[in-house]
C-alpha cells in the first residue's frame, strides 16, 4: 500500500510541474520531535519503565490545484515515521485533507469534502473550555501544534460534508443579506439497527453596515428513517436569533449584542418525553477607540434542558485513556488525564460531535464545562479590555457570577464564581529595543459553593489555574523561553452521573486537595516566520492522587516548518 501511495505522489508531483505555476501550488508542513522522559512516583514502582525515549518525523504535503479562476481542489497526504523504525518500518501514510471549493455563477460559494465550519455560540461552535489561560513561550509551542493537529481554528469544527454561501445586496434597504448552509455526516448506518445520522443547518444574516447585524440560525441532528431496521429515529433541533446593534461615533462605539433561542430533543416514536428549553444571552459593550479601552456587561440564562450538541460537544473526553505513562506504581493504577496532558497529547482530542452529555473535569472547569453554551446556568458577567497607546501593556479580564436554575438532587442551587484574566508586557515597546522582550501572565479562578441544612449536600470547590512565561530575544532570531504552569484545586463536589440519555442517575462524591505544576524553559531559533527549531526541558509534578503523587522530567527538541 505504501508503495502505491508513493507512486501516486510521484505522479502528482510530476504532473504538477507540467502545469502553470499559478494553477498548482504545494502547501503543507513538516515537523520532527525527539523526546526523552524520566518518570518517578511516590509509591514503589518496579514495573513501570522509568525512562522513555521516542519521537517522530512527519510531513504533510498538500497539492492545491486551480483548474480555473473559480475552482480549487486540495488534497493533502501525511507521511509519518515514528523513530525506532528501520528501512521503512514504523512509517504510516494517510490522507489528512481533501476538499473541492469554488464559486458557481459568480455568486454561489461552495465547498465539498473537509470543511471547517461554525455558526453561532449556541448552535454550532467549537468552544475551548479546558485550556483556560493564554499561553506563551514553551506552552505556546505545544498549543500551536495541538491546534494544527486537531484542525482547531477560530472555534470551527472540522467535518466531512458540504457547505454553501451566497449574498444578495439591497442598497436602498440593507447592505447585504447573507445565506449560509451546511450538511455533514455524523455516522453511517450499519444496515442493521443503526440509522444513518446527519447534521445540517445554516443561517440568514441581515447586514446594515452602519447600525446592525441580525441573524436567524438553525441546526438539526437527524436520523434518516429507512436506512436500518430501526424506527426510533433521533432528532435534535436548535434555533436562535443573533443580533448586534451599535452606535458608532468618532471617539467611541456602544452596542448591544447577544443570542436567544430554543432547542428540542426527541425520538419520533416517543414525542411525549421531548426535552426542550431556551437560552437568553445579551451583552452591552462600550469601546473608547483612541484609548483602546472597552467594557462589557452581560446576562445569560441557559435552561437546564437546553441541548445543542453542535455547541456542547467537548474537544476532550475525560473518560479517554491517557497515552503518556498511562499506568504507574506496582498496582499499575491508571494515570488520569492531567491538566498539562491537554497541551502535550493531541490524541486526547477529537472532532466528533456526540449526542450525549460528555464527561468533564471539575478541577479544570466546573463553572462553564461546555463553554458559554453550558446548560443550567443563569447569571451575569462583566469584562474589561485595555491596551496603552504604545502596546506596552495589554490586559483583559472577565468575571462571571452564575447560579444553577434547577438543583441536582436537591432544591438547593450551586453558585459559581469565575474570574479569567491575562496581562501581557511588551517590554521592547517600552525600551524601544529592536529585539522582542515579552512577559505574560494568565490566571483563572473558579469557586463552586452550595449550602444546605444537610452536611452531605454542602459543596465548596476552589481552583486556580495560572500560566506565566517570557520570550526574550537575546540575539537576532534566538529566543530564551520560560514558563510556569500551575493548577491548584481544593474542596469537594457531587458530580452527576448520567445515562446515555443525559438523565442524572447518581452522584459521585468528589474530594480533592492537590496541585499540578510544570516548570519549563528552553531556546528557540526562528529561521523564518514559519520555520523554527526549539529545545525545551520541563519538569512536571502532580499531587492530586493521595499517596500516588508523581513527577516526570522531559527534554524535547522540536523542528517545525510550514510552507
Amino acid at each position: 500500500m505504501k508503495y502505491v501511495l508513493l507512486l501516486i505522489l510521484s505522479v502528482l508531483y510530476t504532473g504538477a510541474f507540467a502545469q502553470s505555476g499559478k494553477k498548482v501550488q504545494f502547501i503543507g508542513g513538516a515537523r520532527s520531535l525527539i523526546s526523552h522522559s524520566n518518570f518517578t512516583s511516590e509509591q514503589e514502582d518496579t514495573i513501570t519503565a522509568p525512562k522513555s525515549t521516542g519521537g517522530y518525523a512527519l510531513m504533510d504535503l498538500g497539492i492545491k490545484i486551480n483548474p480555473n479562476a473559480n475552482t480549487e481542489v486540495l488534497g493533502m497526504f501525511r507521511i509519518n515515521n515514528a523513530f525506532g523504525g528501520f528501512w521503512g518500518g514504523g512509517v504510516t501514510f494517510g490522507v489528512r485533507q481533501v476538499h473541492v471549493k469554488g464559486v458557481a455563477g459568480n455568486f454561489l460559494r461552495y465547498q465539498i469534502g473537509n470543511i471547517d465550519y461554525k455558526l453561532s455560540p449556541y448552535t454550532f461552535y467549537n468552544h475551548n473550555p479546558d485550556l483556560l489561560v493564554s499561553t506563551i513561550a514553551t506552552t505556546k509551542i505545544k498549543e500551536d501544534i495541538l491546534n494544527y493537529e486537531t484542525f482547531y481554528g477560530n472555534n470551527t469544527w472540522r467535518r466531512q460534508g458540504a457547505a454553501i454561501n451566497f449574498a444578495l445586496e439591497f442598497p436602498k434597504v440593507l447592505d447585504e443579506i447573507e445565506f449560509n448552509g451546511f450538511i455533514t455526516r455524523m455516522n453511517p448506518t450499519n444496515l442493521a439497527n443503526i440509522l444513518e445520522r446527519l447534521q445540517g443547518g445554516g443561517n440568514v444574516v441581515f447586514k446594515q453596515k452602519k447600525h446592525f447585524n441580525l441573524g436567524i440560525n438553525h441546526v438539526s441532528i437527524f436520523d434518516l428513517k429507512g436506512t436500518a431496521a430501526n424506527e426510533d429515529a433521533y432528532r435534535n433541533n436548535v434555533s436562535s436569533l443573533t443580533y448586534d446593534i451599535w452606535l458608532d461615533q468618532p471617539k467611541f462605539r456602544v452596542g448591544l449584542d447577544g443570542e436567544s433561542g430554543i432547542s428540542s430533543s426527541f425520538t419520533v416514536t416517543d414525542t411525549v418525553d421531548r426535552l426542550s428549553d431556551y437560552i437568553i444571552h445579551t451583552r452591552a459593550y462600550f469601546n473608547f477607540k483612541k484609548k483602546d479601552l472597552s467594557f462589557e456587561v452581560g446576562y445569560m440564562d441557559n435552561g437546564p434542558d437546553f441541548r445543542s450538541f453542535g455547541a456542547q460537544s467537548k474537544r476532550v473526553d475525560f473518560n479517554a485513556q491517557n497515552n503518556f505513562y498511562d499506568r504507574y506504581t506496582n498496582d499499575q493504577v491508571v494515570r488520569g488525564i492531567s491538566a498539562y496532558d491537554l497541551y502535550n497529547d493531541p490524541l486526547l482530542y477529537s472532532n466528533q460531535i456526540v449526542t450525549n452529555i460528555m464527561s468533564y473535569n471539575p478541577a479544570v472547569n466546573n463553572a462553564l464545562p461546555y463553554g458559554i453554551a453550558t446548560f443550567n446556568r443563569r447569571g451575569v458577567y462583566v469584562g474589561v479590555n485595555y491596551a496603552d497607546s504604545s502596546k506596552i501593556i495589554e490586559t483583559d479580564a472577565r468575571y462571571y457570577y452564575l447560579q444553577e436554575i434547577r438543583g441536582l438532587g436537591t432544591a438547593n442551587l450551586r453558585n459559581f464564581g469565575y474570574l479569567n484574566g491575562n496581562v501581557r508586557f511588551n517590554l521592547s515597546n517600552w525600551t524601544k529595543w529592536k529585539k522582542k522582550q515579552t512577559f505574560q501572565v494568565g490566571v483563572a479562578y473558579q469557586q463552586t459553593k452550595r449550602n444546605s441544612e444537610y452536611d452531605f449536600e454542602d459543596i465548596n470547590l476552589n481552583s486556580v489555574t495560572m500560566n506565566a512565561g517570557f520570550e526574550l530575544e537575546v540575539v537576532k532570531k534566538l529566543f530564551v523561553l520560560g514558563n510556569i504552569y500551575m493548577l491548584n484545586t481544593k474542596g469537594n463536589e457531587l458530580v452527576p452521573v448520567r445515562d446515555t440519555d443525559g438523565t442524572v442517575i447518581n452522584f459521585d462524591n468528589y474530594e480533592i486537595d492537590g496541585d499540578e505544576m510544570n516548570i519549563s524553559g528552553g531556546l528557540k531559533f526562528n529561521f523564518s516566520e514559519d520555520v523554527y527549531l526549539a529545545g525545551i526541558f520541563e519538569s512536571n509534578k502532580n499531587t492530586f492522587v493521595v499517596n500516588q503523587n508523581y513527577r516526570y522530567n522531559q527534554f524535547m527538541i522540536y523542528y517545525v516548518m510550514k510552507f
